[in-house]
């Protein structure tokens, strides 16, 4: 069985991150050098994940409680509990999902003198223009957040230019993973020295606690061969073993204590393994990526909608698609070897807060809500991203052809077929 996701890290990075767990090293000089790479040493700060630093960013700004930040209504659960635990109120803003871009007139409707912050995502490995984003945020006078998490593409892009901080995840499952780490980049060099300080005050994340993760990762990598790919999923299955199960295995953080676990200074193996990644990044391996998904785009429907589909940049970090009967489908490809998943997948769209009961996000939930994740990687064959494709296709025209000759059938009628039985055999007495 195909997996639906192919980790972006190599065996050669795993060794050199195990071998960094035992080689003594200044945390500070590989800081340094990833920032310097990345922007400035003086306006980038490298954290332990992108949440930690979002955490780390609220510290420092000191927002009063009760202050409201803007945000696309999808993202990770912790960004939301972060805003929570900061007593700040997280008020999602619904998207246009054929771009993924902010709606601007719930953006209108929302803000007012509580809002203090806009977060925007750019998701799924698109990327939109922020020049409107940034218009409205110092229209307002709102402190504006990137979030780049997964939009990562090796090319150069570090955010705009005005935004006020940019925030890039190195994640489990993002491209150019480490397991772990976040980098930041803030217009202002004087946030990031705060925030840079406010980070040194925490208590540093152990190297050895990276070397078990590094050694699961290698596990992972090994058990995403084909064969045993097959095996884990068939066993889990015959278990009952949830899909969300299987996607908490690769979770870093998350759990009761979630914050303990993430509120931690970057330790030396993980910044020298961020450092080696970044800059050895392949960026052909974003080209490939893209080749493989417009070989799968040209062959679908032109019907079915994907997330992000106009947007002006994409990577194709995920490859979500909107389909009729997402779980119908699901299993149908896994009976063909492609596995695949529905619905949010780690993102959440969180209930609007108290006084934002109409800010529901209706155009994202019910796209969502039919969206399956397909196996679209470097993983696959030309074949076989051809073959998945007219799986789709099939399934997808059978089904249109079944809801149009219902809709063709007047009320009340039944088929002749099964009105009248041919053979006096099929009667029932």
């Amino acid at each position: 069985m195909i997996p639906r996701k192919r980790l972006d890290i190599g065996w050669s990075d795993i060794l050199f991150g195990i071998s960094r767990c035992f080689w003594p090293g200044s945390r500070e000089g590989v800081q340094k050098r990833i920032g310097d790479f990345w922007s400035s040493s003086s306006d980038t700060v490298v954290c332990l994940a992108e949440r930690s630093g979002f955490d780390l960013i609220l510290d420092a700004l000191n927002l009063p409680r009760g202050s409201e930040i803007l945000i696309s209504a999808m993202n990770i659960r912790s960004m939301f509990e972060v805003i929570e635990r900061h007593g700040l109120v997280a008020v999602p803003i619904d998207l246009d999902m054929s771009t993924l871009a902010m709606k601007r007139d719930e953006l209108e409707r929302a803000v007012n003198k509580n809002t203090k912050a806009i977060l925007f995502a750019q998701l799924f490995g698109s990327r939109l223009p922020m020049d409107d984003v940034v218009e409205f945020s110092r229209q307002h006078d709102l402190f504006l957040f990137e979030d780049c998490a997964q939009s990562f593409a090796g090319d150069g892009y570090v955010g705009h230019p005005e935004s006020d901080v940019v925030m890039v995840s190195f994640g489990p499952i993002k491209t150019c993973s480490t397991i772990m780490g976040g980098v930041l980049r803030f217009k202002e060099a004087s946030l990031a020295g705060e925030v840079a300080r406010l980070q040194a005050e925490l208590p540093l994340h152990s190297r050895w606690d990276y070397l078990v993760w590094l050694l699961r990762f290698a596990e992972l990598k090994t058990l995403s061969s084909r064969a045993l790919y097959t095996l884990v999923m068939w066993i889990a299955h015959r278990l009952g073993v949830q899909d969300k199960k299987l996607n908490d295995a690769i979770r870093v953080f998350g759990g009761p204590d979630e914050v303990k676990k993430f509120r931690r200074q970057p330790s030396y193996p993980m910044l020298a393994l961020l450092e080696r990644r970044l800059k050895r990044f392949d960026t052909g391996s974003i080209a490939r990526r893209n080749a493989a998904a417009e070989t799968v785009i040209e062959r679908l429907p032109p019907w079915l909608r994907r997330p992000g589909e106009n947007a002006p940049v994409h990577n194709h970090w995920t490859f979500p698609v909107e389909v009729s009967d997402p779980v119908a489908l699901m299993k149908h490809l896994r009976t063909l070897g492609f596995d695949s998943i529905n619905g949010y997948a780690s993102f959440i769209i969180p209930d609007p807060p108290a006084g934002f009961e109409d800010f529901r996000a209706q155009e994202a939930r019910s796209m969502m809500q039919s969206v399956l994740y397909l196996p679209v990687h470097t993983g696959l064959s030309k074949r076989e991203l051809i073959q998945l494709a007219e799986a789709v296709s099939d399934f997808e025209n059978s089904q249109r052809e079944t809801r149009e000759a219902a809709d063709a059938t007047p009320a009340g009628s039944v088929p002749r077929a099964a009105a009248e039985p041919e053979h006096a055999a099929d009667q029932i007495d």
